[in-house]
């Protein structure tokens, strides 16, 4: 029998009559109780469950399990068709299983295993230690209540995710801003040129050509820019993309191909995410170079480029579209300040929003008095050290992404669960894993 979770304590809960008496061994070892502790679970897990009684013959002496327990959730179903041997010493009886009724002196036996590798480990702690009323994002209803169903749901999709942790030097500082301050308009030009200054002044990161860009537009997260870029025709994107790319081409009547694996035509629509955990730079670098060669309007999400394991050093001649924002980077996802750096305004809803100035002002300002205290490679420099003994000592390899790693037990879901264009489960995404560093065994 085996459960995919670690298991923490087995109880067994037996009402017995008359001269019934139930005796439970766990690796050949007597359980007090009949309640097996976590230092008593290893690996695998022989348990032996015998009945006895003072007359063989005496029906008004028994015994029922009536539940078993295992981390404080009800299994007992799971337990209802293991065979029971009778004694033949003192019965002539065959039952194939006892349905959890022991009337004739005899024993059951099996083999309980689990999941208990680190990664299961830790996944269950925090679900279980960490639980979170508000699981965000999730389809539907986003309070929960504890419970096994919440915590293993939790736990089972611990390390599948993109979001920052939620870092408290930039919680605090947001926290604290107040709504007054936070409703002017950008001071164009001032605030692009601050903007891009302030991305270019990384130490690991080298951009050129962000002031050759036309069209200069606020945006509520990487979205907004997405659902225009997606909208042109004869579009290229990799297969393997931020989920929502694909959500939002769902119900749309067109043809999107992979860049990877079907050949790049003449002025086609070539979108990149740049960094991307799926690709190496260098796949991406030659890939843009082949775009460029054929005429094509390139688009870059630069979405993860603030936790980018490479140096990266891009050029941005040849490119029409630059996305960018914090928020895979920055605890900011609740506020989603994104911008579009555009070569020629295409007269959509961001660059007449610009124009009229109707564009939501909260997030930009949020985002603006964030880089003024922090550099944008601050939360990279934070966490790259943890990052490194974390990747040490679950055994992870490192991905060009700081928060993705690969594992060899963790792949990709066929059955799709979360969504037909989710395939970030390909990787584990150690937020968590940071979140919590050095408060639990790592």
């Amino acid at each position: 029998m085996h459960f995919d979770f670690p298991i923490e304590n087995i109880k067994f809960n037996f009402e017995c009559k008359g001269t019934g008496q139930i005796n439970v061994e766990c690796n050949n070892n007597a359980v007090d109780n009949f309640t097996i502790s976590k230092d008593h679970i290893k690996e695998s897990n022989l348990i032996r469950i015998s009945f006895s009684k003072k007359d063989p013959a005496d029906s008004n002496s028994f015994a029922i399990l009536k539940t078993v327990e295992i981390n404080g959730h009800d299994f007992t179903e799971k337990f209802k068709t293991i065979p029971y041997r009778v004694d033949k010493i003192y019965h002539d009886a065959e039952i194939d299983n006892n349905n959890l009724y022991f009337g004739y002196i005899g024993e059951m036996h099996f083999t309980i295993t689990h999941k208990n590798d680190l990664l299961t480990k830790a996944a269950w702690i925090i679900a279980d230690k960490e639980f979170e009323s508000v699981k965000w994002p999730l389809r539907g209803d986003v309070y929960r209540t504890k419970n096994f169903d919440t915590v293993y749901r939790d736990a089972k999709y611990m390390f599948t995710g993109c979001h920052p942790p939620l870092t408290k030097e930039l919680v605090d500082e947001i926290d604290h801003m107040s709504l007054k301050d936070l409703k002017v308009p950008l001071d164009m030009p001032n605030d692009r040129n601050t903007i891009e200054k302030w991305i270019c002044n990384s130490k690991k990161i080298k951009i050129k050509g962000m002031e050759q860009f036309d069209s200069f537009v606020p945006a509520n997260g990487i979205t907004d820019c997405l659902r225009n870029f997606v909208s042109k025709d004869n579009v290229f994107m990799p297969k393997k993309m931020y989920f929502f790319n694909g959500e939002m081409l769902d119900g749309m009547d067109k043809t999107i191909k992979d860049v990877f694996t079907n050949t790049i035509t003449n002025n086609a629509n070539v979108i990149f995410e740049y960094p991307s955990p799926w690709y190496s730079t260098k796949e991406l670098n030659d890939k843009i170079a082949e775009a460029k060669s054929l005429n094509c309007y390139i688009a870059l999400d630069l979405t993860w480029l603030p936790i980018a394991n490479d140096n990266v050093d891009l050029n941005l001649n040849g490119i029409n579209e630059v996305f960018f924002s914090m928020n895979k980077a920055w605890p900011t996802q609740d506020i989603r300040p994104a911008f579009r750096w555009s070569r020629v305004k295409s007269k959509d809803d961001l660059d007449l929003q610009m124009e009229y100035c109707s564009y939501t002002k909260v997030n930009v300002q949020v985002f603006m008095k964030l880089l003024k205290k922090f550099n944008i490679d601050y939360i990279y420099d934070l966490y790259k050290k943890d990052a490194d003994s974390i990747c040490t000592q679950f055994n992870l390899e490192k991905t060009s992404v700081l928060w993705f790693t690969k594992h060899e037990n963790y792949q990709h879901d066929p059955a799709c669960h979360i969504s037909n264009h989710y395939y970030l489960d390909d990787f584990v995404c150690i937020r968590e894993l940071l979140a919590h560093k050095d408060k639990h065994f790592w």
